[in-house]
């Protein structure tokens, strides 16, 4: 496999991952990014073609990271809310017992 179609294939693996809210599949895709890239780039210049799948890469991987961001703060969200609720909850449990 080229050099252009592992960046590419990465930049797929966290951008699917991330879009499918599989966040174990990104954890697994982040670490071979960061495990592969730089082997990738030990294996001398970049050409043309392999600097467009590299900033397609980057821009995947940001996607991905907002994506990320985004389902985090709606956890937060949510969790928030279940702790205003608590209060109520418990009340209703004891008078309801």
């Amino acid at each position: 496999m080229s050099r252009q179609q592992q960046l590419t294939q990465l930049a797929a693996q966290v951008l699917g991952a991330a879009r499918a809210q599989d966040w174990q599949a990104v954890q697994q895709a982040d670490r071979a990014l960061a495990r592969e890239l730089p082997q990738l780039a030990a294996l001398g210049p970049w050409s043309g073609a392999e600097l467009e799948a590299l900033e397609r890469l980057g821009t995947a991987h940001a996607m991905a990271r907002g994506l990320c961001h985004e389902a985090s703060e709606a956890l937060e969200q949510q969790i928030a809310q279940l702790r205003e609720g608590r209060d109520g909850w418990l009340a209703y449990a004891l008078h309801d017992g």
